[in-house]
Order: C-alpha cells, then structure tokens, then sequence
C-alpha cells in the first residue's frame, strides 16, 4: 500500500495548473506532455493517436522538439512492435503500465524498437497510459525515464492526471470552435485574449469565480477582472448574457 507525499501532492497541483493556464488547441498536447513529465518527475513525455483505421500520429511531446531527430513515420510503422501495444491499443486498457510490467528490461533494450528509436533519446523505461477523448478517439500519453523505472506512486499520479487531459482536450476543443465560427455570428469573440477565452470556456462549463480561479491558478479577483473584460466586449453585463451572445440564442 503506498501513500503519496506532500511533495507529490505539490507536484500534481502544479501540473493541474498547467493544463488548464492555456488551452490553445495548436500546442495544446505538448502543454500536456510538460505537465506529465512535470508530475512523474520525467526527463521527457509525449502524446500520440490511432485513429480507427489504426494509423499512428504525434500529437505532442514534451520537449517540444525530443522528435526531431526520428522520422516518426518510420517510428509509427514500427510502434506495433512495442510491447505495451497490444494492451493499450488493442485491448484498450486504462490503468497507466510500465514497459517492465509486461516484458523484461534486457528484452526492451534489446529490440529494435528501442534500437532504432529509443537508444539515441536515452531512454530504457516507459509508463504509459491509454484514453479516449473527444475529437481524437484513442490515444497515449507516454512517459520517459533514462535508468530508472517507475513506481506505483507513479502509476497512481499519472492516474489522477487522466480525467485533466480529457477535460482540457475537450475544453480546448471548444476554443478551436469559437476561433473558427463566423465572424458574423460571434464577432466579439474574436476580441478577446487567450487567457479570456479560456475563462469563458470555463464559465460554459458552469464552475464558480472560486473554481475558475483554482484551475486557472490565479486569484479571484483576478478572474473578476477578466470578466469585466469579456462582459465590456461581449457588450453585456452578466454571465447569462454572455453566455447566450457566444451561442448565438436569445438571452
């Protein structure tokens, strides 16, 4: 039975805050990547997708650049390969597992897998985990450590991590939406900051000046002040009102 720390606790608070300070749709996964290996205390992370015809993308990785010295289309190709592959993707399980749960290291570092792709990078274990979220389907976050495996306290904070990356996908989905809508139909929008836009994507989600300022890691008087903002754009004064104008129905 393992307890997790204060220094875990603290750990897990700032990656929270992390993926919900922005949620730019474009560099979105690789924010999430950081606060993953922020919170499993990892030199590297990255998301990746399957679509259903079983194709493999990058959706992100923290360094944003880690990468840039595979052809991962080649990498793709050979994922398959992986050892974690047939349960998380095949048999779509949702419990974070490490490489050594299902293979032996020798084995691992003896593939060509990690040959080809994982030795330059420096890395000899994994923990990964499986999710679906809206808009991708099903995907991977991937943690990475260079000789040193992970613990069931880390399997257990990146457990708690899972439902933050899938509201923040869906939050950030949202903002993509209001980034592309009309101009006709909801010019006010496009006045506003990002960090606005994340606020009023909050606020559609109906959570208090007291849980905004939690997730967004700032000070409700600070949320305050960035709702006068979006109300003086919006042209309104209240959230209802605010809320109706960005949906385009009668207040």
């Amino acid at each position: 039975m393992f307890r997790l720390r204060t220094a875990d606790f603290l750990r897990l608070n700032q990656a929270v805050a992390l993926i919900y300070a922005e949620l730019e749709p474009s560099t979105l996964f690789d924010r999430l990547s950081e606060a993953a290996a922020l919170a499993i205390q990892a030199e590297t992370a990255c998301f990746d997708g399957v679509d259903p015809s079983g194709r493999i993308g990058h959706l992100g990785a923290y360094p944003e650049a880690m990468f840039s010295v595979l052809d991962f289309p080649q990498l793709a190709a050979q994922l398959p390969e992986h050892p974690l592959f047939p349960a998380l993707i095949e048999q779509r399980w949702t419990q974070p597992v490490r490489t050594t749960d299902v293979v032996s290291l020798k084995r691992f570092l003896n593939s060509s897998l990690h040959y080809d792709f994982y030795r330059p990078l420096a890395i000899t274990h994994q923990l990964v985990v499986g999710l679906s979220v809206a808009h991708y389907g099903q995907i991977t976050c991937a943690i990475n450590r260079s000789h040193r495996d992970f613990t069931a306290t880390d399997q257990a904070l990146l457990q708690l991590l899972v439902p933050h990356f899938q509201a923040a996908v869906r939050l950030s989905q949202t903002v993509r939406e209001l980034q592309q809508a009309a101009p006709a139909a909801r010019p006010a929008t496009r006045e506003l900051t990002p960090r606005e836009t994340v606020i009023l994507e909050h606020l559609m989600r109906g959570l208090s000046d007291k849980e905004i300022s939690r997730v967004c890691n700032i000070s409700p008087r600070t949320v305050q002040n960035h709702l006068q903002n979006i109300y003086a754009k919006l042209e309104v004064d209240n959230r209802t009102a605010a809320l109706c104008r960005v949906l385009g129905v009668a207040g």
